[in-house]
């Protein structure tokens, strides 16, 4: 039992002392490595490069609606993740002040109340309240749209930075070709022609 508790607090120090919870830790430190560039690649070209979308980064995603998109550079994604997460927000908020002045409960369409004003009718047996409805519509929202921007802008990141890596790989094996064509050494040589 001493073993175990040890082995806790030893666990508990070394969560406490990082930096950053990640499952893959990185093996080198990219603020202090000095990279070799290419002498035309832009410092936003550089800034994509040099990002990663780490796990801090999903808890940063689901608090801040459209994080990812805004590290991949998608701003005009970001903003619209933003937007809809911001009026999903708002719309339980209305729901939950609508249903506090009337003195209701939120998840009423659990009984019978009699009354249909404000529900949605399903079949001849089942409806939902109004409000109840937008309730789980905000919540998918919520969820999707904080999947669509962990997934979707990781996927973009990855695809900007293959991009570039490839632009620049292009340009340095091309560079490196004339160069070596320019350093070859010639040799004299006869050329003879025969012509009938």
């Amino acid at each position: 039992m001493r073993l175990v508790m040890l082995f806790g607090l030893l666990l508990l120090i070394k969560l406490a002392i990082a930096q950053d919870f990640d499952i893959y830790p990185k093996q080198q430190d990219d603020k202090v490595k000095l990279p070799v560039l290419h002498e035309s690649v832009s410092l936003n070209e550089f800034r994509l490069l040099s990002r990663e979308v780490r796990m801090m980064d999903m808890a940063y995603a689901a608090i801040i609606p459209g994080y990812v998109h805004f590290k991949a550079q998608e701003k005009s994604k970001a903003y619209t993740l933003l937007t809809l997460r911001s009026m999903a927000y708002v719309s339980i908020g209305a729901v939950y002040f609508s249903a506090k002045s009337k003195g209701s409960a939120l998840g009423s369409y659990w009984y019978d109340t009699g009354d249909q004003l404000g529900k949605i009718q399903i079949n001849d047996n089942y409806s939902i309240n109004v409000g109840d409805a937008v309730l789980v519509g905000a919540a998918i929202v919520i969820v999707g749209t904080y999947l669509y921007d962990w997934i979707h802008g990781k996927y973009l990141l990855e695809k900007k930075q293959e991009q570039i890596r490839y632009k620049y790989a292009v340009k340095f094996k091309l560079e490196q070709t004339f160069q070596n064509k320019n350093t070859m050494s010639f040799a004299t040589g006869i050329q003879f022609s025969i012509q009938f």
